[in-house]
């Protein structure tokens, strides 16, 4: 009996050793995966910051330009409003006929 106590022993102590071993890899595996996800977050930040900061150029350019546009726009209707009422008259007729012919 005694050697099946001896037995069972050795093989709780072999038990206790594997996990142990196991859960110093599994900690080690975590370390590693953890690392890396890390570098792969910092990257993805990274990416982020970088196209936020052209998103805010490229609007800022299209406010400065649309700006532009419509100074534009507004002194050349000053210096010939009627070639624009015209226009707008014009356009509104076509509209208005097509908009009438669907029904």
């Amino acid at each position: 009996m005694t050697t099946a106590r001896t037995g069972n022993e050795s093989l709780h102590e072999a038990l206790a050793h594997l996990n142990e071993a196991a859960k110093e890899s599994r900690d080690e595996v975590r370390k590693l995966v953890n690392e890396k996800y890390t570098n792969v977050r910092d990257a993805l930040a990274g990416a982020a910051q970088s196209s936020a900061g052209w998103v805010r150029e490229q609007s800022a350019e299209a406010a400065d330009k649309a700006k532009m546009t419509a100074t534009a726009v507004d002194k050349s209707v000053h210096r010939n409003p009627w070639a624009y009422v015209g226009g707008a008259a014009a356009t509104g007729f076509v509209l208005g006929l097509l908009i009438g012919r669907r029904k």
